[in-house]
């Protein structure tokens, strides 16, 4: 049982940061109407500001704010909103909390969950 529960807690903080990155770049392109590419990039910028701590880099928290603004630059979920925000979200840490055991470095495990997460947000608006 207390296994179960530090995974859990571990998603959910990916969870939260990877909607904060997300959710940040969205509030910076609909709101101030700031590029997509401007908006990820102050986000990233942001998000290495946050301290390290040995939990904090156990748990890739700056690779998933990251992961979320590469989400909301990439994907038409800006045009959406926040439901889908949020749905692009529990989907984006649940693969990264399930594929980072078996994929080996950053760049590849961090496009490829960005880009199925952006083709679930996709898949949402259409399926409506």
């Amino acid at each position: 049982m207390p296994q179960t529960l530090k995974r859990l807690e571990l998603w959910f903080l990916k969870f939260l940061f990877f909607l904060s990155g997300c959710w940040f770049c969205f509030f910076l392109q609909s709101q101030f109407k700031v590029s997509a590419v401007i908006a990820a990039s102050f986000t990233g910028l942001l998000g290495t500001f946050i301290p390290d701590s040995k939990r904090i880099e156990g748990t890739h928290i700056h690779a998933t704010i990251y992961i979320g603004a590469f989400v909301a630059m990439g994907s038409k979920v800006v045009d959406a909103g926040l439901k889908e925000i949020l749905f692009v979200s529990i989907i984006g840490s649940l693969i990264y909390s399930f594929v980072s055991p078996y994929l080996r470095g950053l760049g590849g495990r961090l496009g490829f969950i960005a880009f199925v997460a952006s083709l679930m947000g996709v898949a949402l608006r259409f399926w409506k």
